[in-house]
């Protein structure tokens, strides 16, 4: 599959290029990403040139996993990454420490999950996001971005090294908007005004 830019009223979601390796390199110091992501850690220059250079080429040739670079503008820098695992149709992102807060990355979540149910993954009907139990960061965003939170009997994800697994969120967006979604979320980020 060849990659494919998104556009929102703030963003351009475009192809990861070598030229962001400094930039992830950096927003994956978070701490974090040491305690709610599985991306490796310490996370060094290495991982970002392979992340970059390979496993996102990689990706998009064999449309497993489809990675999008969240930019303001054409050519302008990395904010963060939003990706979608083909199989599952499952959506993951990070976001620069700076650059959260305002709304972006929800506004990035749902562009990628609308392009997906409208044909982008043919035979979608259904995009899947999980978390960390406890990351609210990424509950919220899940939430703006129009997910309603589902709660399957094994709830995990694995751990960063893969021979275990955590307590996990999960929630799903359909084609058409669930009424049930925005409620779906109370018990755990409460209800909003």
């Amino acid at each position: 599959m060849q990659p494919v830019v998104i556009r929102t009223a703030r963003l351009r979601l475009d192809l990861p290029l070598p030229g962001d390796a400094d930039a992830v390199t950096a927003y994956c110091q978070d701490p974090i990403f040491e305690r709610w992501l599985t991306t490796p850690w310490p996370y060094t220059r290495e991982h970002a040139d392979a992340f970059l250079g390979t496993y996102v080429p990689a990706g998009w040739a064999t449309a497993s996993e489809l990675t999008w670079a969240i930019r303001a503008v054409e050519g302008g820098p990395l904010l963060g990454v939003v990706s979608v695992r083909e199989t599952q149709r499952e959506i993951g992102f990070w976001m620069g420490a700076e650059h959260r807060g305002a709304g972006r990355m929800s506004e990035a979540a749902a562009a990628v999950s609308e392009w997906v149910l409208g044909g982008g993954i043919p035979e979608s009907a259904t995009v899947f996001w999980r978390a960390v139990e406890g990351n609210i960061g990424s509950a919220k965003v899940a939430r703006a971005a129009g997910f309603r939170r589902i709660e399957p009997e094994h709830a995990t994800v694995p751990t960063r090294d893969g021979e275990g697994t955590l307590p996990a969120w999960y929630a799903v967006r359909e084609r058409e908007a669930d009424p049930r979604a925005e409620a779906s979320w109370d018990g755990i980020l409460g209800a909003r005004s």
